[in-house]
């Protein structure tokens, strides 16, 4: 039966009309981008469009060259519809952009097609169509196909069949709305390979072939699943709630534990590699140990706190897991906030130090004062009784201990303090005024580093004062020759050589304080401050420290001295710990004690 020129047209106007309407689906591509398939979904859109005009121009295009251009475009975009339609199904199996070698091998595809079209319109060739076509009365055009067409159309049905396969083995692993979602995709290529075959095997009376008009069904089907089935329902609800409105790292997940959305804080703090959506989520969390991965992908409402490494030093965060319901039995996804706690992990273990030291600044209150009173009480009542002014001696010393252990403590007292911020300090500039403090007679100190770190200058500065007073008070080889005494405060006044570096500094009154870049020494002890890879030391060349004391002397009370109040080095550890360092006693170069101020946040 052969239709009418009225019946031709009004047909050859709906494909138009298809032509120009397909493209309003590019939205959802345009709108979701990151979205696994969607810009090969843009690519069949514009494929399928094509394929629509083309077929429509065909009642208005009467000569052989312009029907068999047509015709060219036709097949080719055929062969971009179904290219596309395979890589849509690739990147949502796997949640990743196609590999190389798919998309290498689809490129060479449509490329050789191509060629071979066109060199075949200039009859280089008669392996797609032979000469022997010809335009009709009625304007159609009839093709005797050569042998390639039908290898073009095996290679179509292998790429459809392969596009099911995935489809389906998506929806075979996987279980609620994606289980559904990949239900709905594994048929979407079927409508046009049910009209192809129907019209290759003549069964029913088509006066035009259907495939254009059944592929069509198939992308409107498809872009329901892929955007409409989704992302309609989870995302809008998990971005409203969530996603637009907090300033912590927050992710949405669907069921399958994959990445639906994110927003800035959360690529910022895991920095995943090519994220898209879709995406694994393990493969996301990729810093995030694999034993605590369930407190991020957990579908019910939980509340969990998580600790790991990241970006060189160790992290706090509390991770909140919410599901989403929208009526069905199974959620439809989770939204998962990740807030980083570190710095208030670190304030609170500060105010644990602080009750701690309140425990113990009111013990040694308590407990260290009563030896000295009870001295000057014992010396002072011996004085009276006996009028042996000699007595008095004793008085003064314990007067002499109480108020070193009152320095002691309100030092104590100062670094109990939490460090509110941080700012660019040179050491070597901070060694200088901990050394004016500190200096004496019998030590020298080297300053062997220009280094700059973040730190609390004056908090710093403390640390270093009572390591200096460590090691003048207690590494001289000659220990009863150097008393506290020697521990003065001075103020100083820069020398320096004739290309400006400091060899030395003065006190008013010209005498030398010992300080040095390097330089030998007559002092009794040499102190040294230098580098180390993620730090600094303090060395001195003393007696040392025993081994088995190392770990005892940053304890609190813990002192080799008679009028020692054991606090000194607790103070170094409680400062370093309050920014975050860590501090090792080793031995020294020379046989003296080392301390290595390790983990320092180092100005780059």
């Amino acid at each position: 039966m052969r239709m009418g020129p009225i019946e031709e047209f009004h047909i050859r106007v709906l494909y138009l009309i298809g032509a120009v309407s397909v493209p309003i689906l590019l939205r959802k591509p345009i709108r979701y981008p990151e979205k696994p398939g969607s810009k090969w979904f843009a690519v069949t859109i514009g494929a399928v469009s094509l394929w629509l005009g083309s077929v429509g121009l065909y009642y208005f295009v009467h000569s052989l060259s312009g029907s068999l251009v047509l015709y060219n475009l036709v097949m080719f975009s055929v062969t971009i519809c179904f290219a596309g339609w395979i890589l849509i199904a690739v990147e949502f199996a796997t949640g990743k952009s196609a590999p190389r070698i798919i998309l290498g091998a689809l490129a060479t595809f449509a490329l050789v097609h191509f060629v071979l079209l066109w060199t075949n319109f200039f009859w280089m060739h008669e392996l797609f169509f032979e000469s022997t076509a010809f335009v009709d009365d009625g304007g159609g055009l009839n093709v005797p196909r050569g042998p390639l067409f039908w290898v073009h159309i095996v290679i179509v049905y292998i790429l459809v069949f392969l596009s099911t396969v995935l489809f389906v083995g998506e929806w075979a692993n996987s279980s609620g709305l994606r289980r559904r979602q990949a239900g709905i995709l594994a048929v979407t290529p079927l409508f046009g390979v049910a009209a192809s075959l129907l019209w290759f095997a003549e069964v029913l009376p088509f006066l035009h072939d259907p495939t254009p008009v059944g592929v069509t069904i198939g992308v409107v089907l498809l872009s329901w699943a892929l955007y409409r089935a989704e992302f309609l329902e989870i995302v809008p609800v998990g971005r409203k709630t969530a996603v637009e409105e907090m300033v912590d790292a927050t992710i949405i997940l669907g069921d399958e534990n994959r990445i639906l959305d994110w927003n800035s804080a959360a690529r910022a703090l895991f920095e995943p590699t090519d994220a898209t959506v879709g995406m694994p989520a393990d493969a996301f969390f990729e810093p995030v140990p694999p034993e605590m991965l369930t407190a991020f992908t957990s579908a019910s409402q939980t509340d969990t706190q998580v600790s790991f490494e990241l970006d060189g030093r160790e992290r706090h965060f509390s991770v909140s897991t919410t599901p989403l319901e929208s009526g069905h039995a199974d959620p439809l996804g989770s939204v998962v906030v990740v807030r980083d706690i570190t710095d208030l992990k670190r304030r609170e273990e500060q105010l644990l130090q602080q009750n701690e030291y309140l425990d113990q600044f009111a013990s040694i209150v308590s407990h260290d004062l009563q030896g000295p009173l009870m001295d000057i009480r014992g010396s002072a009542e011996m004085a009276v009784q006996s009028g042996n002014v000699s007595h008095i001696d004793h008085v003064l010393d314990a007067t002499d201990r109480i108020e070193g252990l009152i320095d002691d403590l309100l030092r104590l007292a100062r670094t109990g303090r939490q460090i509110e911020s941080v700012e660019p300090v040179e050491i070597s500039t901070v060694v200088e005024s901990a050394w004016g403090r500190v200096w004496g007679q019998n030590a020298e100190l080297i300053v062997d580093t220009d280094r700059s770190v973040h730190a609390d200058p004056n908090r710093l500065q403390q640390l270093l004062e009572n390591l200096f007073r460590n090691a003048v008070e207690h590494g001289s080889t000659d220990r009863n020759s150097l008393t506290s005494e020697d521990a003065v405060e001075y103020s100083f006044a820069e020398t320096r050589d004739g290309e400006g570096s400091v060899i030395g500094f003065d006190d008013p009154n010209g005498t030398d304080t010992g300080i040095r870049d390097a330089a030998d020494s007559n002092g009794s002890v040499r102190i040294t401050v230098g580098l180390q890879p993620d730090g600094f030391f303090v060395e001195d060349d003393g007696s040392g420290i025993p081994e088995a004391a190392r770990e005892r002397i940053f304890e609190r009370g813990y002192t080799t001295s008679e009028d020692g109040t054991g606090l000194g080095l607790g103070i170094v550890r409680q400062i370093a710990g309050a920014h975050g360092w860590s501090i090792h006693v080793r031995e020294g170069r020379s046989g003296g004690a080392r301390f290595e101020i390790t983990d320092v946040d180092v100005v780059e």
